[in-house]
């Protein structure tokens, strides 16, 4: 990669990471797809009291059963599959900590990583024009958007409106990028 790859790569993975910070943090659309608990405090505390470590917890979690497991608890679980509560959640039980810097450096990184690889990627075609480039990035935006996001829906339940506003996340963002990495590599 020449020094022009790589000025498009961070100006790219930059234009991915304020997009997503504006969409998130700006826009009302996100907001909307996230809803509270009745009582947060209630659920807080059952969750710490049956949330032990970091990590990820199904509800009911019939991927530990096993040979052992009596048909009363897999019957009971069946129930809860069918009828609910059905849950899929990260649970943090010491929180997070204080707000830092460190998760917005380490989302920049993540952008720019991506567009590096979709400019190594676009270095694999033949000499394409500006709004081809644009296109193809684009694309990629969307192939990611498409795997990573409906998957989430499909298999744990994500609501509809909260993947679809993801993916449109992914698919502005790397529009954008595109036409900094198309008017970039240009030449």
């Amino acid at each position: 990669m020449s020094k022009n790859h790589l000025k498009a790569a961070i100006l790219a993975g930059l234009i991915v990471f304020v997009w997503s910070f504006v969409s998130w943090m700006v826009l009302p659309w996100h907001k909307q797809c996230l809803h509270k608990f009745t009582n947060q405090s209630e659920v807080a505390r059952v969750i710490q009291q049956n949330a032990p470590v970091a990590g990820v917890y199904v509800l009911p979690n019939t991927m530990s059963y096993h040979e052992r497991t009596s048909h009363e608890e897999m019957h009971r679980a069946e129930m809860m599959m069918e009828y609910g509560p059905f849950m899929f959640a990260t649970v943090l039980p010491n929180g997070t900590g204080k707000m830092s810097i460190r998760p917005f450096v380490f989302s920049l990184i993540i952008d720019i990583i991506g567009t590096f690889i979709v400019i190594w990627m676009l270095m694999q075609t033949k000499s394409i024009h500006f709004w081809k480039r644009v296109s193809f990035v684009t694309l990629f935006g969307l192939g990611v958007a498409v795997l990573g996001q409906l998957p989430e829906w499909n298999w744990w339940g994500f609501s509809g409106g909260f993947v679809l506003v993801n993916m449109a996340d992914f698919v502005i963002g790397w529009f954008l990028a595109g036409l900094a990495i198309a008017k970039l590599l240009r030449k």
